[in-house]
């Protein structure tokens, strides 16, 4: 007697019109997965829908903290479950320490660190998402590497990190798996003009990563493939020295 056919895997994607988030929807669609898109540019969102054929989506701005149960309130409408989720709305401006503003360092922490536990805190609950998911966030190598000017986005994505870390022992009981990737410079419209700024041959001797790349990382971890691994802090550096 064959075996029943899997179910495809719901994941749910933030930042999805632009980048990692978009080219992670566009590979995940064509691995079969179904997906829940969320961006805060209605238009650019609807648009990305079409194009994957009209997945399912939801209008969210992540800054706005407050917004974020409204994903899931969606989700338990249309009896969306979920089996994973990818973090990878981001926004980075490098900036000395001695001029940039507290506004400035706000948004940075609410979009990479504020809207990634907001998300957890939903997801975690067993009304949204099944036992054995998967959570990925994007994180950056610029954690690690402490480059001048960086100190707004190397410290959000740090306390991204720590957060990676004890959501990993928080969530082990219903063998919920927390991730996160570090890349260093990929091929998007947030580097575009990088060259005029660094040397990347010397910093990034593998040059810049494509963002289908770290499509493909993030596919594995979302598979059991991967259902070892847990509270993770993974690179992609490219050759980039930590």
């Amino acid at each position: 007697m064959s075996e029943a056919k899997q179910q495809p895997k719901t994941v749910l994607i933030t930042g999805v019109t632009s980048g990692i988030g978009f080219t992670t929807a566009e590979h995940l669609h064509e691995m079969g997965y179904k997906l829940l898109l969320v961006g805060r540019d209605e238009q650019k969102l609807i648009s990305v829908s079409e194009q994957l054929g009209k997945e399912a989506y939801y209008i969210c701005d992540l800054e706005h903290t407050d917004q974020i149960e409204g994903i899931f309130n969606f989700c338990k409408k249309n009896n969306i479950k979920l089996d994973g989720m990818v973090h990878s709305a981001g926004y980075a401006v490098n900036m000395p320490i001695r001029i940039f503003k507290a506004a400035d360092m706000e948004r940075q922490m609410r979009i990479h660190y504020y809207a990634f536990l907001e998300l957890c805190r939903f997801f975690s609950n067993k009304k949204y998402s099944n036992d054995g998911a998967s959570i990925i966030a994007m994180s950056s190598l610029a954690s690690l590497t402490a480059r001048k000017g960086s100190v707004l986005y190397a410290s959000s994505k740090n306390a991204l990190n720590a957060a990676v870390k004890v959501a990993s022992k928080e969530f082990i009981k219903r063998a919920i798996r927390v991730n996160a990737l570090l890349p260093a410079y990929v091929d998007t419209r947030m580097n575009t003009g990088l060259e005029d700024l660094v040397n990347v041959a010397e910093r990034q001797p593998m040059g810049l990563i494509p963002p289908k790349n770290i499509a493909y990382v993030i596919e594995f971890l979302l598979s059991e493939k991967s259902k070892y691994i847990t509270g993770a802090l993974i690179p992609v550096s490219a050759g980039m020295e930590e």
